[in-house]
This record gives C-alpha cells, structure tokens and sequence, in this order.
C-alpha cells in the first residue's frame, strides 16, 4: 500500500558552516524507495546529503490519513507547519514541527501555536506548506492526501532514526 512518509534528511551546503536539515515527504510503498529522489532533491552538496529520520504519516490531528490518485472533495486539508523560537542563553533559534488538520492556512497557524514550542520566547511559525503541494510530481502517477475524522487515533513515532547517507 503507498504510504505518505515524511524524511527529516541533512546534509551540506556550500557556503554553511553547519550542517542544514529539511522536511521532504513522499509516497511509496517502502520509505527506502524514496531515497534517490530525495538526493536528487538536495539543494546542497549530493555526496554529504543523509536522512535523519523517516515517518509513515497515516494519522494527524484527529485525522486518519491515506493516499489516493484522485483529488480529496472536503474542506480539511494536511498542513506541515515549522514553528520557532527561542530559550533563554541558547543564541540559536529552535525548532519544532508536526501536522495539522484545517481548512485554512490560518486555522492550522492557530492550532499549531496551541500545541508546538509553547514555552520558547516570541513563537513563530517558519515554514508552513499544504502536504498536497509537498508531493513530488510524477509522470506515471500523482498522489492526494485524503483526510477521514479518527479521533482516536496516534501520531507515529519515526519507523527509523539514525544516519543514512544517500
């Protein structure tokens, strides 16, 4: 079954004096076929690009989450949203992210700011993108997420977490 996984992946780039980090996701049926494409992906330098982690999304939010070849008809919609902030005498900004429900950018701001970093000085969300937007394109196939009301589901932990060169 294709599943929606999210990679958290690093790697260098040139002009960094420290190693850089993204959010890719991508829908297959085993999270190890997406590693060529997301070092095809890397921004930085392709021979020092790893991932750090990787997460079967399949619920979020109070949302049962599975994929589909056909658009999704509801209101909701899966948002990625990259909060920061920051922690008395730490000079970096920290980060924190997950994935919300809402129908719009806003609503999911809202309820991302009642559940990520809550206890940092001047929260703020970074980054903010609809998961459907996030999905590669591909000329064979084109995958839509498509959300369906489970409030009692659980987030995933990360199936694997290490340092996986690609």
């Amino acid at each position: 079954m294709t599943t929606l996984f999210m990679y958290y992946i690093g790697g260098r780039v040139q002009g960094a004096n420290i190693e850089l980090h993204d959010i890719q996701f991508a829908a297959h049926t085993h999270p190890q076929a997406a590693f060529p494409q997301l070092k095809a992906n890397w921004f930085g330098d392709k021979n020092r690009v790893h991932v750090d982690s990787y997460t079967p999304c399949r619920w979020a939010d109070g949302y049962d989450i599975t994929l589909h070849t056909e658009p999704f008809s509801g209101p909701e919609k899966l948002w990625f949203i990259n909060m920061g902030g920051y922690l008395p005498g730490n000079p970096a900004e920290v980060h924190q992210f997950g994935l919300f429900v809402a129908p719009d950018a806003e609503a999911a701001k809202q309820r991302a700011r009642q559940v990520l970093l809550t206890r940092v000085l001047q929260p703020h969300h970074d980054d903010l993108r609809e998961v459907d937007d996030c999905l590669p394109l591909s000329l064979l196939e084109r995958w839509y997420v498509h959300l369906h009301p489970n409030p009692s589901g659980t987030l995933a932990a990360p199936l694997w977490q290490g340092y996986q060169p690609l």
